[in-house]
């Protein structure tokens, strides 16, 4: 590190010695401080200025902007200009999509997804794929649910989603699996206790016995996802007020959900720049307008790769 510091006095443009700034600050086995992660991505603002197109730098510090700091509209300008650099990259597109979502942006997230299968964009990975994928699933949803569910608004403080964080916020969330042991345990033990007798009847009989075992896991799976999402549902809410808490820089919950059994849990989940770059806005005591909305990004101005190559 000292080394990288000294490089970098001597030679400003040094772009490995910036580069190993950025590294050396982020832990291998830990989140970074407040502190590192602001260093680290400062470090990788000086790798882009030299480098417009280091790839690695522009994924960690999206990384760190949204993940460690829980700036979101920060983090989607970040993306943006990466975009306006390599008009083809796919991941940029991906984490526009994600955080877009995380902010309940969804039919602006659904519209920034076609982008992906646009003609002359990088090939997606297969991790790219999986992510992809649930993304899709996600937005899908809000499109079959619109109009039947109302996606919380925190800025909004008469959301229904307030009520239903006060009603829940002196319990932690459900946990799945516990509601899965508890769901699917009785009806497998009497399956299995049926087997012993159906098994004298043959292999048929058996087979059969194993496939409703099967279905009764698959289908308890499902079940038990559908039952923890609705319990956890105060939960999400709350998430995503922090969120808007750490993206708009001010105050927007209420003293006694933030003294909650759920507040503290959700809140100790969380990585350590981020706890505390939420406790000094706290401390700062300063509220949420109600004029704020999430500033997004003109996604219109971006070239598609088809129109970049003619």
């Amino acid at each position: 590190m000292e080394l990288a510091q000294k490089a970098v006095k001597v030679d400003p443009k040094h772009l490995d010695a910036w580069w190993m700034i950025s590294t050396l600050l982020i832990p291998k086995k830990e989140r970074p401080t407040l502190t590192n992660a602001s260093r680290s991505l400062n470090a990788c603002k000086k790798v882009i200025e030299i480098q417009p197109d280091h790839e690695h730098a522009w994924v960690r510090g999206g990384r760190i902007l949204a993940d460690e700091l829980g700036m979101y509209d920060k983090a989607l300008e970040w993306w943006h200009e990466r975009r306006k650099v390599d008009p083809t990259d796919t991941q940029a597109v991906i984490e526009t999509v994600s955080l877009l979502s995380d902010l309940g942006l969804y039919h602006q997230a659904i519209d920034e997804l076609q982008r992906v299968w646009e003609p002359g964009m990088q090939q997606l990975s297969f991790e790219q794929e999986k992510r992809l994928s649930r993304l899709h699933n996600l937005v899908k949803q809000v499109a079959i649910d619109e109009g039947r569910t109302q996606y919380f608004r925190p800025w909004n403080l008469r959301d229904p989603g307030w009520k239903m964080i006060k009603d829940r916020m002196h319990r932690g969330p459900a946990n799945q699996t516990l509601i899965y042991l508890f769901l699917v345990a009785p009806v497998l033990l009497l399956v299995v206790m049926a087997s012993p007798s159906t098994a004298n009847q043959g292999l048929g009989n058996l087979f059969l016995m194993v496939i409703i075992m099967i279905i009764i896991v698959m289908g308890g799976m499902r079940i038990s996802r559908r039952i923890s999402m609705m319990l956890n549902r105060p939960a999400f809410n709350l998430i995503r007020a922090m969120d808007i808490e750490t993206t708009s820089g001010r105050k927007i919950i209420d003293e006694d959900v933030r003294n909650s059994k759920l507040y503290n849990y959700l809140f100790s989940i969380r990585p350590p720049a981020f706890r505390q770059r939420l406790k000094s806005i706290v401390a700062a005591n300063e509220d949420l307008s109600k004029q704020w909305r999430p500033s997004i990004p003109d996604f219109s101005e971006l070239t598609s790769p088809k129109s970049e190559e003619e």
